[in-house]
């Protein structure tokens, strides 16, 4: 095993060969197969229904799942589908709807989006003294990510320490633009000339070879 995965370590070597790691994994196999001949096998577009199914489809078939199991069991069958609807992390209550912070208005809830952490990304916002962090970020946000990603939103858990506001605040030393000095290049002339002397270097070594 070592000799074809010598990235793995001594003690995950031994637990892949320990027949209680085998036996766990068989027992979490049929508990799948189970949950299979209860549900089928088509494919459902809707990760939404996935915990209700899971838990009547338990009931039918008198199984329990812990943690481990069921998250193992929805890796298994489960995959990142564009097409596929929304899934909801959490409906709020008593809150307004604001996309910008991904509270979204359905069907006269609130409702917060699972964040696919594939797409994450940040963007480098230029700050602005004479205005607050956070109304620079929403103008940048609506200008140059909302035409692009209409469904993205920010992500208001990401603060500074220092002034509390959205984003964290840095600096960027443009190195090349403050430091960079200019060296123009050669006279033509002059790389004419050196390249003329070197090419008469080479006849004459060529000359004595033959000779």
């Amino acid at each position: 095993v070592k000799a074809n995965f010598s990235e793995l370590k001594e003690a995950k070597i031994k637990e892949l060969l320990a027949a209680d790691t085998w036996a766990k994994q068989k027992h979490i196999l049929l508990k799948a197969k189970q949950l299979q001949s209860e549900i089928g096998t088509e494919q459902c577009d809707d990760m939404n229904t996935y915990e209700a199914t899971i838990k009547a489809a338990c009931k039918a078939q008198n199984i329990s799942l812990d943690a481990v199991q069921k998250k193992q069991i929805t890796a298994a069958v489960s995959w990142i589908n564009p097409e596929a609807e929304k899934v909801i992390k959490k409906v709020h209550k008593n809150t307004d709807a604001n996309p910008l912070y991904g509270l979204f208005e359905v069907g006269g809830k609130v409702v917060e989006y699972k964040p696919d952490g594939n797409l994450r990304d940040h963007e480098n916002v230029a700050l602005d003294p004479s205005q607050a962090v956070d109304d620079l970020n929403e103008a940048y946000f609506i200008q140059e990510v909302q035409p692009h990603v209409p469904d993205a939103w920010i992500d208001a858990g990401k603060t500074d320490a220092k002034d509390g506001e959205i984003g964290v605040v840095g600096y960027e030393i443009p190195f090349n633009r403050h430091f960079y000095v200019y060296q123009p290049p050669r006279d033509l002339a002059e790389i004419d000339a050196d390249l003329a002397k070197v090419s008469a270097e080479i006849m004459a070594l060529l000359r004595e070879v033959s000779s």
